[in-house]
């Protein structure tokens, strides 16, 4: 039900947050990145309820795949102070470039 909502929104702000020609490659990775979790994510429930023959660990593998998905997206926000300036700079400038249009 709120599957269609979240893809557009979260396209929308992609789209934001990419440099401005380079949105062929990143929507490109993003599409390979897409198939990969969804592969990847029915063959972990499926080999662990196969291995365990009980199907609720198998999905609750989804929840050990969510913790490790924060996880990574909390270290990957951490930004060095020397590289904070820059980005920055770099959002500032982003905003001029919208501002024009």
């Amino acid at each position: 039900m709120f599957q269609g909502g979240i893809q557009a929104l979260s396209r929308s702000y992609f789209t934001k947050i990419i440099p401005a020609g380079q949105s062929g490659e990143y929507f490109g990775l993003m599409d390979i990145c897409g198939k990969g979790a969804s592969f990847m994510g029915t063959t972990i429930v499926s080999v662990v309820s196969q291995m365990t023959g009980n199907v609720s660990k198998g999905v609750g593998m989804i929840a050990v795949l969510f913790v490790a998905g924060m996880v990574f997206f909390i270290y990957s926000l951490r930004v060095e102070p020397e590289k904070k300036e820059q980005r920055e700079e770099l959002i500032k400038s982003k905003l001029a470039v919208t501002e024009e249009y």
